[in-house]
């Protein structure tokens, strides 16, 4: 009951954060983002983890293609109760790529996404009160995604997508992609 409760205040945080996107002479939008991302993470243990995320992504249409922009911010915290240690983990990336619409009908409208992802991690570790900050950059990552755009009204769109990013792994625990679905309601002007 509890989990379905916040899912349920989740999503209708993210429908009205999505309701503030805008769009300027039709050809450029700015849409806020707040989704949750499946992550891989080494500390305490190699494993996988979802996290909520939240920025922005800006989008500039052309005729048969777009150009887009997005900043994501991430953040979470684990523990290692063996050795008593806390592990919190922030995390940025820009993403810079293309974008291409389908018109299927009318009211519906998916696309495909891909580009380049750039990503900066900082870790913060603490034992027995003393703390530690690691700061890492990564290598540029491809990413690719897909999503459809469901106009409800002239001015009202649902949309959903997915993300896959590929960051290449040796460690047989883990997947060689993190995934990023999100969903939202936006507003045209």
């Amino acid at each position: 009951m509890r989990t379905t409760f916040i899912g349920t205040a989740f999503i209708a945080v993210l429908l009205s954060l999505n309701l503030g996107a805008t769009e300027v002479s039709g050809r450029l939008s700015i849409t806020p983002i707040i989704g949750l991302e499946s992550v891989q993470k080494f500390q305490p243990t190699a494993h996988m983890k979802t996290r909520a995320i939240y920025g922005a992504r800006a989008i500039y249409r052309f005729p048969i293609s777009a150009l887009e922009a997005e900043y994501t911010h991430a953040q979470d915290t684990s523990n290692d109760s063996t050795t008593n240690t806390s592990y919190k983990d922030s995390e940025d990336k820009l993403r810079l790529g293309l974008r291409g619409s389908f018109m299927m009908a009318t009211f519906l409208n998916s696309y495909i996404r891909g580009g380049a992802q750039y990503r900066k991690n900082e870790q913060t570790r603490t034992l027995s009160n003393a703390v530690t900050t690691t700061s890492t950059s990564s290598k540029v990552q491809p990413y690719i995604g897909t999503g459809i755009d469901i106009r409800v009204m002239k001015f009202f769109s649902i949309t959903a997508d997915i993300l896959a990013t590929y960051t290449p792994t040796s460690n047989p625990n883990l997947r060689g992609y993190e995934l990023q679905p999100s969903i939202g309601l936006s507003l045209r002007f």
